[in-house]
């Protein structure tokens, strides 16, 4: 053991490199494991199994010639860093030096070299970690044989091979070097720290691969691998040395990938159809899908001030006759009118020259939005390592259907395009076509480790077509009255030509006028002088762009020019009073910047247990005998029956739970009291007392990891010593852009989900159009400050108007913000069944603290104050006045 770097212990490591939970749980494994056998070369292997197998039961052989361990963690999870922590802790804790790392194809091989060798990498493995005094020293399977090997200046060295380059160099690897005076395969299995770190693990299975690893006589071997199976016999045979297993099932529940959707049609029988038509039938569903997504990444960076992702769509093949079929259909007219013509790319290894190097040069710039391919033709599975973000859908046509295969597709496009899930079902989603094997996918679903869930099935009938429409400002006039006004003001003679004139002039000048309110700058929010000078500059160049507009119609051309010098004049009248109505429409938003953190507190919400989740039962009186030295010789024989009689399971449990870093015993003991009796209550109802004590003394972890779960679900953090200040208001509210299958007016009714509906012909909102997520709570309110006559504006606040964060960074979205003659609300309105969820708990103490401090700042320059307004959806009836309502509801 090492005593030169005392902190960096496995909680250091993975606080540092910013380890995700399956990561971290794989080092903790990996540190349990070495402190506890004895690490050398010359360790007794069957006595090495039998304390590892004792820890981790699933691990029964270590399958190779020395001490080797398997983490099988999904796709997406991130193998690469975790390999980079386990080189971090084997060399400040074990003071282990040289390791080899063995890559499956060139793709992953190119990578390693990226991720471990290059510090301007952004995925440089040891980014952060100070124990290296200067970069690992990085010698590949193209320059082993030039490199100089001892002495090295760097604390590590760190061997990197293409496994099929291994296998072919093995000759050349063997001979005799004049640099290091032994041939390069005996200086390394001389080694006596040498640590194999495996990639894609499963590659490394065969028996000349195998073989060769095992010459290398390394210290210790650590396998990496999404599916640790191995072909037998036309079987697949998991893994024997598996110590720590993290399924694509869990990588999805957990939210380190995006979601799995899989579409099929409804009421089909797929077997009624040749393979040609269910083969179109599935690429048209797939594009429809592939068409969605575009829009909802392309409306989603918009709102959020995010790059723009460009989707893709993956449709496998089972052969190169069938990729070339598919090619032809999807370039051809027949298929969404040749849109796709020059946007399909065809990759598979009988293509030769140029053809290739062009298509592979697109495949790997897939991602970059200036590529134009949206549609990738593969015969069977991309290697791993081809790793993109923006893969969102993906047709299957005519290939084997296994459940690995599935997760293997499905695994291509898991990972997250923005590092992290949004929130945005559509952005976090990736679809997969299953039409002909829809049931073998429901089946899977109703599993508990399938990477699906019976809520994630969609109906290709039920995909229809959005639109799209960006917000403007409610500037809405009745037509009659701004023609009569305008003839008014021009004296012109009224005619049904000059009334389209006028028309469409104004609808122009209201679209400008939107479009150009972000244009003012935001120090002339309160600076009027500064306001004025730049609305006028504004208001010139509307009047010329519309000028120009109406002169470029084809239809109307005529008419305006002949009228230009009168219509010229209107045109400028008419842009100051709709400029004006903008003004009137904005409602100034502070933006506030945290000037001293204080000190945070962590708060449990009061709740109930839920103890569907607790199913343990009392232990058996049987006991297990283990051969050490022959893992499969065991027996059970039965014991004497266990009194536990003594043993206190509340203290017990007590003490699993005062572990936990965020919970302090003082703070809430009365909850933990509470929690721990409705368990024990439980399981003594069930079982009696000696059965609660048994359950509790043989699970207490679990129990203790249960419950802290629960109590999680009801935690948030809470920072009362938090300053605040306000630093600027922004002079435009921020338009929002929707995507709707069904549109409405406001007070209409409508048959689509609300979720994709948008809401027009808004005159009190800042905005013309909105869309609302709930028929009883947000739209019951839209509608009520709509025609309440104490409500001047109301505006649904686009994601980035707030700079509110709560909760370690996390941006609070409030629902509404009211304006009155005397006070400005910011309105949350919430179901009664999430009244005391601790986010929504979390959110209003933030957004109370927000309307303090921005009320003290407004009330010293004379304008309105800011209350915060928090409203039951249940208590927003037909009947309800907002004054009654801010009456009952506010908050401050």
């Amino acid at each position: 053991m090492s005593d030169r770097f005392p902190h960096y212990t496995t909680d250091y490591i993975s606080g540092v490199m910013s380890l995700r939970t399956p990561q971290m749980a794989s080092l903790k494994i990996l540190e349990d494991i070495l402190r506890s056998v004895n690490l050398s070369k010359a360790m007794d292997l069957r006595q090495t199994l039998g304390t590892v197998h004792a820890k981790y039961p699933i691990c029964s052989d270590f399958e190779r010639d020395f001490l080797s361990l398997t983490f099988a963690l999904a796709t997406g999870v991130g193998k690469t860093r975790l390999m980079g922590a386990f080189i971090a802790y084997l060399y400040t804790q074990f003071n282990i030096r040289n390791f080899f790392v063995v890559a499956p194809n060139t793709t992953i091989y190119e990578k390693l070299k990226r991720d471990l060798a290059d510090p301007s990498n952004p995925k440089y493995v040891f980014r952060g970690l100070g124990c290296f005094s200067s970069s690992p020293e990085i010698i590949t399977g193209d320059d082993y044989r030039y490199k100089p090997l001892p002495p090295f200046e760097s604390d590590i060295r760190i061997f990197i091979y293409n496994i099929d380059k291994f296998n072919k160099e093995d000759a050349c690897m063997r001979r005799v070097s004049e640099i290091i005076g032994d041939s390069f395969y005996q200086y390394l299995s001389s080694l006596p720290d040498l640590v194999l770190i495996m990639d894609e693990s499963h590659h490394y299975r065969a028996e000349r691969g195998a073989a060769a690893l095992n010459e290398l006589q390394p210290l210790l071997g650590l396998e990496l691998t999404a599916t640790p199976l191995i072909s037998k016999g036309g079987k697949q045979m998991p893994f024997k040395n598996v110590v720590y297993e993290y399924s694509l099932s869990r990588a999805i529940s957990d939210g380190y990938t995006r979601t799995p959707f899989a579409v099929t049609r409804s009421d089909i029988d797929f077997y009624n159809f040749g393979a040609e038509q269910l083969d179109k039938m599935m690429l048209q569903d797939g594009i429809a899908c592939h068409e969605r997504a575009k829009r909802c990444l392309e409306i989603y960076a918009a709102n959020n001030g995010q790059r723009l992702v460009k989707p893709f769509m993956l449709v496998v093949c089972k052969d190169t006759y069938h990729a070339a079929w598919v090619e032809r259909y999807v370039r051809s007219d027949e298929f969404r009118g040749g849109a796709y013509r020059n946007k399909t790319i065809v990759v598979h290894s009988k293509q030769k020259g140029a053809e290739t190097e062009a298509n592979t040069r697109l495949l790997l710039s897939v991602e970059d939005p200036e590529n134009p391919v949206e549609i990738v033709v593969h015969v069977n599975m991309l290697k791993e390592g081809w790793d993109v973000n923006n893969l969102y859908t993906i047709v299957p046509l005519r290939t084997a259907a296994s459940q690995i295969l599935r997760e293997q597709m499905v695994g291509r496009g898991l990972r997250l395009p923005y590092g992290k899930r949004t929130g945005d079902r559509d952005v976090d989603a990736v679809m997969l076509t299953a039409h002909d094997k829809f049931a073998d996918i429901l089946a899977e679903a109703q599993r508990g480790d399938s990477i699906f869930r019976a809520g994630n099935i969609i109906k290709a009938e039920d995909i229809v077509p959005e639109k799209a429409a960006k917000a403007q400002i409610a500037l809405l006039h009745p037509a009659s009255s701004v023609r009569e006004e305008a003839y008014a003001y021009t004296s012109l003679p009224c005619s049904e030509r000059l009334d389209s004139v006028i028309d469409k002039a104004e609808r122009l000048i209201r679209n400008e006028v939107s479009q150009n309110a972000p244009n003012v700058p935001e120090h002339a929010v309160t600076d009027q002088a500064a306001r004025k000078a730049a609305e006028s500059l504004i208001s010139r160049k509307i009047v010329e762009s519309v000028a120009a507009q109406m002169s470029a119609d084809k239809d109307l051309g005529d008419v305006f020019r002949d009228n230009e010098m009168p219509l010229a004049a209107w045109l400028r009248h008419q842009t100051a009073r709709a400029q004006a109505d903008a003004q009137a429409k904005f409602i100034p938003i502070p933006c506030v910047r945290i000037v001293e953190s204080g000190a945070e507190e962590y708060e449990f919400v009061d709740f109930d247990l839920d103890l569907t989740e607790f199913t343990h039962v009392p232990l058996g009186n049987e006991m297990l005998l283990q051969n050490l030295e022959d893992m499969r010789d065991r027996q059970r024989i039965q014991g004497d029956a266990i009194d536990f009689e003594g043993y206190n399971p509340q203290k017990v449990i007590l003490g699993e739970l005062r572990q936990k870093p965020e919970i302090d015993y003082e703070k809430c003991s009365q909850l933990l009291f509470k929690l721990i009796t409705q368990l024990c209550n439980y399981y003594s109802n069930q079982y009696g007392d000696n059965g609660l004590r048994n359950i509790a003394m043989m699970y207490k972890r679990d129990i203790g990891g249960k419950i802290y779960a629960q109590m999680l679900r009801h935690f948030y953090c809470k920072n009362d010593g938090m300053q605040e200040e306000v630093v600027g208001v922004r002079a435009y509210n921020l338009s929002q852009s929707y995507s709707y299958r069904e549109e409405v007016g406001l007070f209409d009714d409508f048959s689509e989900d609300i979720h994709s509906v948008l809401f027009t012909g808004i005159q009190k909102g800042v905005f013309s159009l909105a869309k609302f997520d709930s028929r009883e709570g947000e739209l019951a309110l839209a509608r009520l400050l709509e025609t309440d006559p104490a409500v001047l504006n109301w505006l649904r606040p686009h994601p980035r108007e707030f700079s509110i964060t709560y909760n370690h960074g996390r941006f609070y979205e409030p629902d509404f913000v009211v304006e009155t003659e005397e006070v400005i609300y910011l309105v949350e309105v919430k179901g009664e069944d999430k009244l005391n969820n601790p986010d929504v708990i979390a959110k209003k103490e933030r957004g109370i603290q927000y309307c303090a401090v921005v009320s003290r700042w407004e009330q010293e320059r004379g304008g309105k104050e800011w209350r915060y307004l928090f409203i039951p959806a249940g208590q927003i009836r037909a009947s309800s006045s907002f004054a009654v309502l801010v009456q009952r509801f506010c908050e401050l």
